[in-house]
């Protein structure tokens, strides 16, 4: 019998008459988590509650149990003080009667924000990220940093959280948000009996939290930062590592992983008054480190790989976190919208970071033309009148595209001009993900029959199932709903989707695929390739298939992936054609690029729309001007 056959609570009861649960998302050491929608509010939530199998695993311990409650309880109040983007938001706490097995029971449950996405470790890569300085400097600002802001700010109301770990941080996006509080201790509650297998996580204690829990301060969450940011540089952790002991890096060379070597020794010395005092000077040390290692465009433009954007007069000083990620901090992938919003206008405020103003009417070039032969480059005309980004209704963010002219190579299409003008548009950042393509089975289930392996929509072939390559299959489906088997693999590029499934999605979301057009004219836009013909992202076409989408180099624009290490689908661009309305299917991609042809830009590749292949995924687009649903 599995977890979701013994669930407590049933997909489509109501608790405590204001719950509608949704889903069982799955169980811990004491507790259940579903996802449920709050009728009264009108949102959806995360609900936790203790499982009847726990509560009877204490036999007839009473103050065993009694203490455990309490430490439920504690969870509560430790969160409900912390309001900040980077901890998790607790909603509501209560206790309600529901009947199973015609028994009554009395169920205590915690409601908190709802974090569709995975975890900290889904951005993390096996191996390490050593010795890559670009991917190492990314990772630290995006999710370290903020990880250590959200830590600040616990230690500053009096919190420790006591088991900081890569499963413990879950991403909304791109944002960290601590989670699981059930060892946080806070000077303004009473200390309880701790309860011997209810300690932390072995590797990521320091040992006088083994030796007695009364004895760790914030020193213990340092020693965690220190050897979960050492395992984000030299690869996870095995049984071969020795939980509670100092921890240094096998290789640092250069001055990046140098310095950062001497803040992991440092936050994880086995005294902890040897550590690092505080998360203020980790994170302080970090940011020294990375000093040195952040790209500084001049004053008034950004430049990639010999393009340009030049900004107005009077546009406002970069601040550290757009200078080092340009376009791409602007479209960072945040927020649980269901519709797509319009993001804010160039040189206005979106959250916290303000947005660069573009100078309309600049010409974006590009140095060669795309067939090598003329002399004439792309021209791109950045409209006043469109944002930057916007999110999609799959939650996923699209960047801006803006229009302009292109010439074709002379093998992209059979007949036509070659001179084509292309409207403005917006693409998705990233290719859809495995989580992304699996949320969206799960909402059209009535449409769906799965065979051998074999998703069907409508009666047309979407996905193949099954082992992608040796030793990663990425999706499953079982118990009637489709799960992505490890939550690792939940940011990895979809794969084996058939034209008909990538299709599908897109429209489910009003978007839809692109032309080989458009997918050409966002490439060369911005310059993906070098002046030889060959990709300038190599590091990009030599990342393994099993990569997280987030590990991709964004381009000028701040697309990312694109023409990398897989193809995408496409449809030929057909003058009239509406929403792929009887389109050629076309794979797109630097894989596909056929040896005869020498140096010049692969073809667009016809294929059937119900074929799928192992390095093949796809993303999607919204025409320009977008407006938003009524």
């Amino acid at each position: 019998m599995t977890d979701r056959d013994k669930a407590t609570l049933r997909v489509g009861m109501v608790l405590d008459d204001k719950w509608v649960i949704l889903e069982f998302i799955g169980k811990g050491g004491m507790g259940e988590v579903y996802r449920a929608h709050q009728l009264n509010l009108k949102r959806d939530a995360a609900i936790k509650i203790i499982s009847q199998e726990w509560l009877n695993s204490f036999d007839c311990d009473t103050e065993e149990l009694e203490n455990s409650l309490e430490r439920f309880h504690r969870e509560v109040q430790v969160m409900a003080q912390i309001q900040h983007p980077n901890v998790l938001q607790i909603f509501d706490q209560g206790s309600a009667k529901i009947r199973r097995d015609e028994t009554e029971h009395v169920v205590e449950y915690i409601a908190m924000e709802y974090v569709p996405g995975s975890t900290l470790r889904a951005t993390m890569s096996e191996e390490g990220f050593y010795p890559e300085e670009d991917l190492t400097v990314e990772w630290l600002t995006t999710y370290f940093l903020p990880l250590l802001d959200g830590v600040r700010v616990l230690h500053e109301c009096g919190i420790v959280h006591r088991d900081l770990k890569p499963e413990n941080v879950l991403l909304a996006g791109n944002t960290p948000k601590i989670a699981d509080f059930g060892l946080a201790s806070s000077c303004a509650l009473k200390p309880i009996t701790r309860s011997v297998h209810m300690m932390g996580t072995p590797p990521y204690m320091p040992q006088e939290q083994f030796m007695d829990m009364r004895r760790t301060d914030h020193r213990a969450d340092v020693y965690a930062l220190g050897k979960i940011l050492y395992e984000a540089l030299d690869g996870k952790m095995t049984s071969e590592h020795i939980p509670f002991k100092q921890v240094q890096l096998k290789n640092s060379k250069g001055t990046l992983f140098n310095g950062l070597n001497q803040i992991i020794r440092h936050a994880t010395a086995e005294d902890k008054i040897e550590r690092l005092p505080a998360t203020e000077e980790m994170s302080h040390a970090v940011g020294q480190v990375l000093k040195d290692h952040i790209p500084k465009p001049p004053a008034g433009r950004i430049e990639t790989d010999g393009s340009e954007v030049v900004a107005p007069k009077g546009s406002s000083q970069l601040n550290k976190w757009i200078i080092l990620f340009t376009v791409m901090v602007v479209v960072a992938v945040a927020g649980a919208a269901g519709v797509f919003v319009l993001g804010e206008r160039r040189g206005e405020k979106t959250g916290d970071i303000s947005v660069p103003a573009m100078t309309d009417q600049k010409n974006f070039e590009t140095s060669r033309d795309p067939d090598r032969s003329s002399s004439q480059k792309p021209v791109v005309i950045w409209p006043s009148d469109m944002p930057v980004s916007i999110k999609g209704e799959d939650e996923g963010m699209l960047n801006l595209i803006p229009g302009g002219e292109v010439i074709l190579p002379e093998n992209f299409q059979p007949e036509g001009s070659r001179q084509v003008r292309v409207d403005s548009f917006y693409m998705d950042i990233f290719p859809v993900t495995n989580h992304q393509y699996v949320e969206y089975l799960n909402q059209v289930l009535t449409r769906i029959t799965v065979d051998n392996g074999v998703v069907k929509g409508d009666g047309i072939i979407w996905l193949i199932l099954g082992e992608v390559i040796a030793g990663y299959e990425p999706i499953e489906y079982r118990d009637g709903d489709f799960h992505v088997k490890a939550a690792h693999h939940a940011t990895c590029p979809v794969l084996r989707v058939t034209g008909y499934g990538a299709a599908a999605y897109a429209r489910y979301y009003n978007k839809r695929l692109p032309t080989d057009i458009e997918w050409y004219y966002a490439l060369r836009t911005v310059k993906s390739l070098a002046e030889d013909g060959s990709a300038s992202l190599e590091s990009d076409k030599s990342l393994p298939i099993i990569s997280p989408v987030m590990v991709y180099q964004p381009n000028a624009l701040g697309i990312r992936g694109l023409n990398a290490n897989i193809g995408e689908w496409g449809i030929r661009h057909v003058s009239g054609a509406e929403e792929n309305a009887g389109a050629d299917y076309v794979l797109l991609g630097e894989i596909f690029r056929e040896k005869a042809r020498g140096t010049g830009f692969p073809t667009p590749l016809s294929r059937y729309p119900w074929e799928a292949f192992e390095k093949v995924g796809f993303r999607s687009v919204i025409d320009g001007s977008p407006k938003p649903k009524s």
